[in-house]
């Protein structure tokens, strides 16, 4: 028997914590529900999570499933998104630097992305990647360890594209474009970059891509606009 705790935010999905035991149950067992509005991705997130979990990436384990969720391991910790947010305050947003903390959580932030791309290179023969990247897809332990989430959107593709999406987002949390975030991706950039030997020209044009994308949803077009986004990636991105 399982009853709901609460309901997470998610875009695409809805996603549950879940007691199972019941109402009055002297211990209750803390589960994660995801209930998928597009079922044609549910077995394919349910393999990518078994292969990830088997070469030992560090994604929740599947407890259980039905016809249209799978329940998940709960993961004790802070969203990287919150995470995120709650540094910029702590280093300043006019900062044009993230402090030791957040710079810490950035390599290990690469490192689940190497072991990721290395497991999913070995099963499939061929470059896999998470395609939709967001802050939201991981969580970060107390003791600072990272896991990934939402694997449903995996694709063939190039690592530029990934790291384009994660940058974009990176940009334009609330507050958007503020110093101490150009900061923070060129941190993550040149990191990436330099880690899995990437074209800076093409992280560059995907991180465009991606911006426009965002922008045409939320009607921020007029926002970019006003930004030298050419000079500013050209900054922050493309030198070394």
């Amino acid at each position: 028997m399982f009853t709901i705790e609460k309901k997470f935010i998610s875009r695409k999905n809805n996603v549950y914590l879940v007691a199972q035991g019941g109402a009055g149950a002297q211990s209750k067992k803390y589960l994660v529900q995801k209930r998928h509005t597009r079922l044609e991705r549910m077995s394919g997130e349910a393999k990518m999570l078994e292969m990830l979990k088997s070469r030992g990436v560090a994604v929740p384990g599947i407890l259980g499933r039905g016809e249209n969720y799978l329940l998940l391991e709960y993961l004790e910790g802070e969203l990287f998104l919150d995470y995120y947010c709650r540094q910029e305050i702590a280093d300043g947003p006019a900062s044009s630097a993230p402090g030791q903390s957040v710079s810490k959580a950035i390599n290990r932030l690469c490192s689940w992305f190497r072991d990721f791309y290395t497991a999913a290179r070995k099963t499939a023969s061929r470059q896999l990647i998470m395609g939709d990247v967001n802050f939201r897809n991981f969580i970060i332990s107390g003791e600072g360890k990272i896991f990934g989430l939402d694997l449903e959107e995996c694709r063939e593709g190039q690592i530029e594209e990934d790291l384009g999406s994660l940058c974009a987002h990176a940009l334009t949390y609330s507050p958007t474009f503020t110093p101490w975030k150009w900061g923070m991706v060129s941190r993550l950039s040149h990191l990436f970059c330099d880690a899995f030997n990437l074209e800076r020209d093409l992280v560059k044009k995907e991180i465009q891509k991606e911006l426009g994308v965002m922008a045409n949803r939320r009607g921020t077009q007029a926002e970019l606009a006003k930004l030298s986004l050419q000079d500013l990636l050209e900054k922050n991105v493309i030198n070394s």
